[in-house]
C-alpha cells in the first residue's frame, strides 16, 4: 500500500531560517518539494564528488570484502586522489602494454636483432629490410638476386631480411616489415617491468580497500548531507522582501504526531493539507513482509502515482506461480530454496531480501513440479517407487490449460484493481464500464464453459439473458460517463474491438508459461539420455556421467530461472499492468535527513 502523506508549509524569518534547516535535517521527515530544476555551482561540484567517490567505492568494492579497524581521521579527498592516480597509472601502463606487445610480435620472429649493427651497416650506406611472406609464394631466385637471409618460419610464413646497398630497388612479392626502434630483448624487459608495476599498483589499491573504504563512505555521507543542506536552501521561496522564507515539503501521515511535537519548540508558522489531484505527492510504499520481497522487482517498471493502488501485494503471489510455471522442476526449485537459504545465513543484509524472495521462489517451483511429477527431468510417474502416484501428476494437456485458466484469473484480477482505481480516483460511475466487462467475461466463462463441461443450464436462461443485458449496459452506457448516450455507444465498439483483440493476444503471453516449462523438463530429460550410457563403462563411466549431469542440468537450472523471471516480469508489467489499469509515475520519497 502506499503511505498516506501530509503536505507543510513552513514560514520562517530569515535570520532563524539556517538554523531551522539543521534541526529539520536532524529530525529526517521532510521530502522537500522541488520548485526549481536550477542548481548552483556548488551544489553541482558537490554532485561531481559524489559521482566520483562512488564510481571508487564500486571499484573497491569488488577488490575485498575485508576490512581493517578504521581511522576516520584520514582525509578522504586525499584517499580519493590517490586512488584516482593509482588508476589513471594502471590505464596509460595497459596502453602502452597494447603496443608494446603489438611491436613484440613484429619482432619475435626476427629475434633479438641487435641495432648497433643495424647503424654500423647504415654509416656504409647498406639498409636492413625485414620481410615476410607465405611459403608458398616465396621464390629461391630472391636469394640470387639480392643479398637475403632466411630468418625463421612459422604458421605457413617465412620471414627474412634483405641487405640493400644504396638506392637499390627491391621488387619481390612479401610484405615489408617495420622493426620496433628497440630490441627484442628491450620490449619484453619493458613488458615484464609493467607487469610488475600492474601488481604493485593493484596490491596497494587491495591495501586501500582494505582500510580505506569506510572512510570514502563516510565522506560521501557528509558531502551528500551537505548537499541536501544547500539544496534545501536552492528550494527554498523568499518572501515579504527576504524577511521570510518559505520551504513545503511532505510528511508520512504516521509521522505527523512526531513533527507537530519537534514544531512546538521552533519559531516557525506553519500550515498542513492534504494532498490535491494536482499535486505530485511522494510515494513511500508499505506492504507486508512477504509482499515488501517483490518491491525491487515493481520499481524496476515504475513507482505507482499516488491516487493509484499500489500492485506489489498484489501481483506477488502471480509472480511466484508463474515462476514455478516456468521452471517446473521440483529438483531445481530444491536446489534455488537449499541453496539460497545456505548462502543467506552468510550474505550482507542488502542482499538477505533478494535471496529470501529466490527461496520462496524456489519453494514455488518445488509444489508446481511435484505436480508434474518432474525431478531433474526424471518423470516420477514411470518410476517403479512412484507408479502408484502416477494418476495424480497432471499432464502436459492438464498444464496447457491450467496456464490458460491461470492468466485468465489474473486478466479478470487484474480488472477488478482497474475498477477499484477508478472508483477510488474518480468516483463509483467511472468503474461501471470495466465491472460490465468483468461480468461478461464471467458470463460467458459461465455459460459457454459451462456447455462445453456438459453442465445443465437451461434452467437459467433467464439469469443468463439478465447478465448479458447488464454487462452491455454497463459496457456501452458508461464508457465514459462524462460523455452523452451516443458517444458511449460509438466508444463502446472501439473499446469492445481493443478489448476482444487485447484479452486474445494476452491469452497466448500466459500460454508461453506452459511451454518454457515443458522446454525445461525435455531438456532436462535429454541430459539424462545423454550421461546415462556412460554408466555402462567400467570403472570410469561415473565421471564422465556425473560431468554431464551437473554441467548439463547446471546449465538447465540458470536458463530456466532465467525464462521464470523474464517471462513472469512481462505478464506483470505489460498484461497485468495493462489490464489494472496501471499508470505509474511517482517519485520516491526522499526524506531530507542526515
Amino acid at each position: 500500500m502506499i503511505t498516506p502523506m501530509i503536505k507543510y508549509s513552513f514560514l520562517i524569518y530569515h535570520k532563524e531560517y539556517l538554523q531551522f534547516l539543521e534541526e529539520l535535517q536532524k529530525l529526517g521527515m521532510l521530502h522537500i518539494i522541488q520548485k526549481t530544476k536550477e542548481i548552483n555551482e556548488q551544489i553541482k561540484h558537490s554532485l561531481h564528488e559524489i559521482s566520483e567517490l562512488n564510481k571508487t567505492i564500486k571499484l573497491l568494492e569488488k577488490r575485498n570484502n575485508i576490512e581493517n579497524p578504521v581511522d576516520y581521521h584520514v582525509d578522504g579527498f586525499a584517499v580519493l586522489e590517490n586512488i584516482k592516480k593509482l588508476t589513471e597509472e594502471i590505464s596509460l601502463i595497459d596502453l602502452e602494454q597494447i603496443e608494446l606487445k603489438k611491436d613484440i610480435q613484429k619482432a619475435t620472429p626476427f629475434g633479438d636483432f641487435s641495432i648497433d649493427t643495424k647503424e654500423k651497416f647504415e654509416k656504409i650506406n647498406i639498409q636492413f629490410r625485414f620481410f615476410s611472406c607465405n611459403e608458398k609464394r616465396f621464390k629461391e631466385d630472391w636469394k640470387n638476386n639480392y643479398y637475403l637471409e632466411i630468418i625463421s618460419q612459422g604458421r605457413g610464413s617465412i620471414y627474412f631480411v634483405i641487405l640493400q646497398q644504396g638506392n637499390e630497388q627491391i621488387t619481390i612479392d612479401a610484405e615489408a616489415i617495420k622493426l620496433p626502434d628497440e630490441t627484442l630483448s628491450v620490449l619484453e624487459n619493458k613488458l615484464q617491468a609493467n607487469n610488475k608495476r600492474i601488481e604493485e599498483i593493484n596490491k596497494a589499491l587491495d591495501e586501500i580497500s582494505i582500510s580505506y573504504k569506510q572512510v570514502l563512505l563516510q565522506t560521501k555521507q557528509q558531502i551528500q548531507v551537505k548537499t541536501d543542506y544547500n539544496q534545501a536552501i536552492n528550494q527554498t521561496e523568499k518572501q515579504a522582501e527576504e524577511k521570510v522564507m518559505l520551504i513545503e515539503g511532505w510528511i508520512p501521515k504516521e509521522k505527523i504526531d512526531e513533527l507537530e511535537e519537534f514544531l512546538k519548540n521552533q519559531t516557525v508558522v506553519y500550515v498542513s493539507a492534504k494532498p490535491t489531484g494536482d499535486d505530485k505527492v511522494p510515494i513511500l510504499l508499505k506492504n507486508s513482509k512477504f509482499s515488501k520481497l517483490f518491491e525491487p522487482i515493481g520499481k524496476l517498471f515504475a513507482l505507482p502515482a499516488y491516487m493509484e493502488l499500489d500492485l506489489t501485494a498484489f501481483f506477488a503471489p502471480f509472480f511466484m506461480l508463474f515462476f514455478g510455471l516456468c521452471v517446473g522442476d521440483s529438483g531445481y526449485g530444491l536446489v534455488l530454496l537449499i541453496g539460497t537459504l545456505i548462502y543467506r545465513r552468510k550474505a550482507k543484509p542488502d542482499l538477505k531480501p533478494i535471496l529470501t524472495l529466490a527461496a520462496w521462489l524456489g519453494g514455488a517451483t518445488v509444489l508446481l513440479g511435484m505436480l508434474t511429477g518432474t525431478f531433474f527431468g526424471l518423470s516420477l510417474g514411470e518410476l517403479a517407487l512412484f507408479s502408484s502416484y502416477k494418476k495424480y501428476f497432471l499432464q502436459p494437456i492438464v498444464m496447457f490449460y491450467l496456464a490458460i485458466a491461470v492468466g485468465m484469473v489474473q486478466i479478470i484480477f487484474g480488472m477488478g484493481l482497474k475498477a477499484a482505481n477508478q472508483i477510488k480516483q474518480r468516483g463509483f460511475k467511472y468503474g461501471l464500464s470495466t465491472i460490465g466487462w468483468i461480468l461478461l467475461i464471467l458470463t460467458l466463462a459461465l455459460f459457454v464453459g459451462g456447455e462445453k463441461a456438459g453442465l445443465n443450464l437451461t434452467g437459467l436462461s433467464i439469469v443468463k439473458i439478465i447478465l448479458y443485458v447488464l454487462s452491455f449496459g454497463l459496457i456501452f452506457l458508461f464508457n465514459n460517463p462524462d460523455k452523452n448516450i451516443f458517444a458511449n455507444l460509438g466508444l463502446g465498439v472501439y473499446e469492445s474491438y481493443n478489448m476482444v483483440t487485447g484479452i486474445f493476444g494476452d491469452m497466448l503471453s500466459y500460454i508461453r508459461l506452459f511451454a518454457l516449462g515443458i522446454s525445461g523438463s525435455i531438456l532436462g530429460l535429454v541430459f539424462n539420455s545423454i550421461a546415462i550410457p556412460f554408466l555402462s563403462i567400467k570403472y570410469f563411466g561415473w565421471i564422465p556421467f556425473l560431468l554431464l549431469l551437473i554441467v548439463g542440468h547446471g546449465l538447465n537450472i540458470f536458463l530456466s530461472c532465467l525464462s521464470g523471471i523474464v517471462h513472469p516480469m512481462r505478464l506483470t508489467f505489460v498484461e497485468f499492468y495493462k489490464n489494472a489499469g496501471f499508470n505509474g509515475g511517482g517519485k520516491e520519497y526522499k526524506p531530507f535527513s542526515k
